[in-house]
This record gives structure tokens, sequence and C-alpha cells, in this order.
């Protein structure tokens, strides 16, 4: 890793209170879906909202490591597992846990990655339970605040040929 990736990673690491809104898209072999979302990170909680193009809520989930709640159709649902409840609400594959560091582009640990010159990640193949099968390419990143952060990432799931595209408007 040359010295632009591990002053760039460090930061990555310290930004740890952040929101992203944007647009992301799923797709799966038998379907294709798309939603508005926003993002809010504050240390280790979360609240993740997903809405359609025109406003209506699809479902608002929050939590942190120990307990998520997510509420969806007048309906709450509570579960410590993200991931696996916000796939038995939509059918979507989302890394829930992972999602805080892997937005950003900051790399796990026993992770392959490659970086660009200028120190950012392009892509991450994962390497640890339940996200092995995940790639992640990194596209478009634009200097936000003093750090570089990509505003394009394709979440490819080559198990189940699940796809997950984010488009971000914008990092605060």
């Amino acid at each position: 890793m040359n010295l632009n990736a591990v002053e760039h990673q460090k930061m990555l690491t310290q930004f740890n209170h952040w929101q992203i809104k944007g647009r992301l898209g799923f797709k799966s072999p038998t379907k294709k879906q798309s939603a508005s979302f926003s993002w809010q990170q504050k240390q280790s909680e979360f609240k993740l909202n997903l809405t359609t193009v025109i406003g209506t809520s699809l479902l608002k989930m929050y939590g942190d490591k120990e307990q998520v709640t997510l509420q969806a159709d007048d309906e709450v649902y509570q579960d410590t597992n993200a991931s696996f409840l916000i796939w038995r609400m939509t059918g979507w594959q989302i890394p829930v846990e992972h999602f805080p560091i892997w937005i950003k582009g900051q790399i796990t640990p026993n992770a392959q990655f490659i970086t660009a010159e200028q120190g950012w990640v392009t892509q991450i193949q994962p390497n640890c339970d339940q996200c092995e099968d995940w790639l992640i390419n990194y596209d478009n990143y634009k200097l936000i605040n003093g750090m570089w952060l990509p505003h394009k990432i394709t979440f490819n799931n080559r198990s189940t040929n699940n796809q997950l595209l984010i488009r971000v408007n914008s990092w605060s």
C-alpha cells in the first residue's frame, strides 16, 4: 500500500460520524428495484431510511451492533442481525453490518484490495464471516471536507448473483 493509501485509510478510520443521501438499486436474477436512501452513522449507531422516488417511506431502520429495529408498513420488527432483518422484509441482500466501513472505501482486515495512485480504494474483496462472497467496486471519488469519498459503489455478491448499486448524492 502506498503512502497516500495509508494516510487515506487512517482518515477513513477516524471518520465515524457522517450522513449520506442518494439512490440505491438492487438487482437479482429475478428482480430489479430502486429507492432513495439516507444513512446516518454516529460511532456504532446508525439510521437508514428508504423511500420511493416520490418520497413515500418504504422502511426505517436504526440500531447498533447489539440490536436493530425496522419499521415498515406500520409494523415494527427487531433482531440482532441487521442484514437478516432487511433481507426478511425486502428480499434485498445488503451487508448492513459492514456498510459503515465499506461505503467509505475503508479496508477491512484480511481483505484483498486495489488502490489508485491517489490512495483511494478502487476494489475490495473482503475476507470475513458472511462477507467473502462480496466484491465491492468504487468509482467517482470527490473531495469532501478534505477527504476523498466515493460517490458510486457497486456491491456484487458472487454466490447469489445479486448486485447493489449505490449512487451517493451528498456526504456530510
